[in-house]
């Protein structure tokens, strides 16, 4: 969808933990080409908990065939049947399904080369390494038990604003944002300082704060784009157990989804160096022949 309304509203859209949800999916896709697992399965939560459970799964999907299913054909059927599974299981025991897919393609080789042509517009080769150490060919199996470091933390006594500080969350990853046209608005950097009202609103869009909201019977107003309370103790209790009072907390805590201003935005070559893929054509324009 190109509507920049649309496209704006994804954008600004915050997961459980307050980050942007394009920014989570990017950041999960860029953890696997890095095979980091834990990165990858944090990412692959915290989209799963945010309340886009199909989505999440659609878009892991999306990645394997992409990038790993020439090199790995062997998983089609692995992907399909815990997919499968978890869509006929009823209750939350089959969640870690999500988990056993990106684990399994953080271990495996994958190839840039269909993703670069048709996203980036560059022709590039992937590079032969020589590397003796064998990637295994296994598939991963994780149990509910595995996933619990990923479930959504709470606090029982204490304000919810203490709970980041004790969290292990990861910067979102930014530092490809131009080289994938993701254009964050302006009015994303100044989320954090927004009253409880508004930027519950850029929440509210994820279906986990949208249930939270309505507990304590809070309403949607899209004309003015605020949440509201209009029983004053229901906002309170919500206040207790959500408002994490973002922008009093401490700076490397907000840059986590907000970024660092001295990360440097990557580049096309420095990316596929980075993933061992080299380029060998450039994009050309399109000359114009005046009639």
């Amino acid at each position: 969808m190109d509507d920049p309304i649309y496209r704006n509203e994804l954008l600004t859209t915050l997961t459980r933990y307050l980050y942007s949800r394009i920014e989570a999916k990017q950041s999960l896709f860029v953890s696997l080409l890095m095979r980091d697992t834990k990165q990858s399965l944090f990412w692959g939560y915290e989209l799963f908990y945010s309340g886009f459970r199909e989505e999440t799964y659609d878009f892991v999907k999306d990645i394997y065939n992409e990038i790993y299913a020439d090199d790995n054909p062997d998983m089609k059927l692995f992907i399909d049947n815990l997919i499968d599974e978890w869509y006929k299981t009823s209750d939350d025991s089959a969640d870690c399904n999500l988990g056993s897919i990106i684990y399994t393609l953080s271990l495996r080789n994958y190839n840039l080369v269909n993703f670069v042509k048709d996203k980036l517009q560059y022709t590039v080769t992937k590079d032969v390494v020589d590397d003796n150490t064998a990637i295994p060919l296994c598939f991963i199996s994780m149990t509910p038990e595995h996933i619990q470091p990923y479930a959504t933390k709470t606090v029982s006594t204490e304000k919810a604003s203490h709970l980041f500080s004790r969290l292990h969350l990861y910067p979102a990853i930014k530092i490809y944002n131009n080289l994938f046209d993701t254009k964050m608005p302006d009015e994303f950097s100044t989320i954090y300082h927004y009253p409880l009202e508004k930027w519950l609103y850029s929440a509210s869009m994820s279906p986990c704060w949208l249930e939270r909201i309505e507990q304590h019977n809070g309403i949607i107003n899209n004309e003015s784009k605020l949440v509201e309370f209009p029983d004053t103790n229901d906002e309170i209790e919500f206040c207790k157990k959500w408002d994490y009072e973002q922008d009093e907390q401490l700076l490397h805590i907000r840059q986590m989804s907000l970024g660092n201003a001295t990360d440097k935005q990557q580049t096309i070559k420095q990316f596929c160096k980075k993933f061992k893929h080299s380029i060998v054509c450039k994009p050309t324009k399109r000359k114009i022949v005046k009639k």
